[in-house]
């Protein structure tokens, strides 16, 4: 099975020391981390709480705790958080940035089972948390050619990405689901993706490592658009794209051993092993320069993509 990262060792830590209790209450009042650690999680399952399980109060208590309403706030500014859960097994959480006017993380959660992404027999039933939607988003940065716009993006990234999916891994846990799972809807995606999460089929993860492979050498964005453009190709010629299918972060043993079954590595072994190639001309004819950040592109990659500075700005 390919190594994933764990989940950070200080979030495990302030995870045991917040309570179901802490997470359930709803009066406002300033816990230090010292009064989280109140033990013992015999809550009962309320009606009004998200999963049975957190209130808005618990819900920012517990942000706050781990840090990372602080890290998103020093990069955006104030926050507001907003938790939608008219269905409380089916709530969106955003974070509602009060400069920007815009969510600069807004995610929709949902429970699942196992026969939902494709695992059968004892699995089909596996509790899972689901993830339907994920956007991460920095209104206060602007791209450059540092960092270019990836497919789908609006604004950059806020580079806190595996701190969001620790938390999303722990509320899993939390709530008793065996496996954090989603639908990667880009390669770009299942590349942040893929450093805690495995795709359920392994002949996707193979096919998977095969676009990256194709890639080497080569920045990750610029293969991220290759990839969206169509422009990897197999050795008949032939377009290789990007199947958006279930990925999961397993929490359970069982779940760990699907990935360490032998007939999933040869799966992965196997479409791993094939040969793909990025075809240049096609990249440079159906690249998006109008989405790229002003001025000419780094050397290397201008040389990639045919830049002509004294080509008709419609062309680039």
């Amino acid at each position: 099975m390919p190594r994933t990262q764990s989940i950070n060792t200080r979030f495990r830590r302030i995870y045991r020391h917040l309570s179901g209790a802490d997470l359930a209450v709803s009066e406002n009042e300033d816990l230090t981390l010292e009064d989280l650690g109140l033990g013992g999680d015999s809550q009962q399952s309320r009606v009004d709480l998200v999963f049975g399980t957190y209130s808005h109060e618990g819900l920012e208590r517990a942000l706050r705790a781990y840090g990372l309403l602080q890290r998103v706030e020093e990069r955006v500014g104030p926050l507001e958080l907003r938790v939608r859960c008219e269905d409380p097994y089916r709530p969106r959480l955003v974070l509602w940035s009060r400069r920007f006017y815009v969510p600069v993380a807004d995610v929709s959660l949902r429970k699942s089972i196992g026969a939902e992404v494709g695992l059968e027999d004892g699995l089909a039933t596996a509790p899972l948390l689901y993830v339907d939607s994920l956007l991460l988003q920095n209104p206060a940065r602007p791209f450059d050619w540092n960092r270019p716009p990836l497919p789908g993006q609006c604004h950059p990234g806020l580079s806190l990405s595996g701190q969001i999916l620790d938390l999303l891994l722990l509320m899993a846990r939390r709530i008793g689901a065996e496996a954090l799972a989603l639908i990667p809807s880009t390669f770009a995606a299942a590349c942040v993706y893929e450093r805690r999460f495995l795709f359920v089929d392994g002949a996707h993860h193979g096919r998977f490592l095969a676009l990256k492979a194709a890639g080497q050498q080569r920045p990750r964005w610029l293969v991220a658009w290759a990839v969206e453009l169509g422009c990897m190709r197999d050795a008949q010629g032939q377009p290789m794209p990007f199947m958006p299918t279930p990925m999961l972060s397993p929490l359970s043993r069982r779940l760990i051993h699907h990935f360490d079954a032998r007939e999933w590595d040869d799966a992965l072994q196997l479409h791993a092993r094939q040969p793909l190639v990025l075809d240049e001309e096609a990249l440079q004819q159906r690249f998006p320069w109008e989405r790229m950040p002003p001025g000419p592109p780094p050397g290397r990659v201008a040389e990639l993509l045919g830049y002509d500075p004294l080509a008709p700005v419609a062309a680039h």
